[in-house]
């Protein structure tokens, strides 16, 4: 199961608690999550450095609350190029999960809107490179992740991909479990053991 992604997203950081809290309850079903980070600003109507009106702000926080997560959106909207670049490079779901927990928390708990001197070093180390040392460079694999992400029909993140079904937004946790379970067990009467 793929999890298309924004860092720079209110709902996205809603969406990582939310599914952080079941996962192992994902992995008995057999599921795999797979966090895959896009760039929303390249066909969002808004860019990196816009505010938000009032109502979608509280829209947003009323979301969270409702699945349990108090979040404020970062105003402006920011700049989540330079994480991603580090989510997409990274060689193993641990790294990628450890690094994704560093920056949402970071934004969304720690109240830092750019990566932190802390994070950089922990780039370093994941990845071995300064996500800011190559921007034009490092910004092309988020791009390329976005347009793939775009040719699947995605049109806002959260967006969670199983094979070819899609469906955004941001659910409960028992609600995300009903699905799955669900289709764990078309998978399994299918013959396939794993969900992707």
């Amino acid at each position: 199961m793929r999890v298309y992604y924004d860092f720079a997203s209110t709902l996205c950081y809603v969406a990582h608690c939310v599914l952080s809290n079941i996962e192992e309850e994902i992995a008995e079903l057999g599921v795999e999550l797979e966090w895959r980070p896009i760039d929303l600003t390249m066909a969002a109507p808004w860019g990196r450095g816009d505010s938000f009106r009032e109502e979608i702000r509280n829209s947003v926080r009323e979301t969270g609350r409702s699945l349990g997560v108090r979040a404020e959106m970062p105003d402006p909207w920011l700049d989540s190029r330079p994480a991603s670049v580090v989510a997409l490079h990274t060689d193993s779901p641990s790294a990628e999960a450890r690094w994704r927990k560093e920056v949402f928390g970071s934004i969304f708990e720690h109240k830092t809107p750019q990566l932190t001197p802390t994070l950089l070093q922990l780039a370093k180390e994941l990845v071995g490179v300064d996500p800011l040392a190559d921007e034009e460079h490092g910004f092309e694999s988020v791009e390329d992740s976005t347009r793939e992400a775009f040719a699947l029909g995605v049109t806002g993140v959260p967006t969670i991909l199983l094979d070819n079904w899609l469906f955004g937004g941001v659910y409960d946790g028992e609600s995300m479990l009903s699905v799955l379970r669900q289709l764990s067990e078309e998978y399994r009467e299918s013959g396939t053991s794993a969900v992707n």
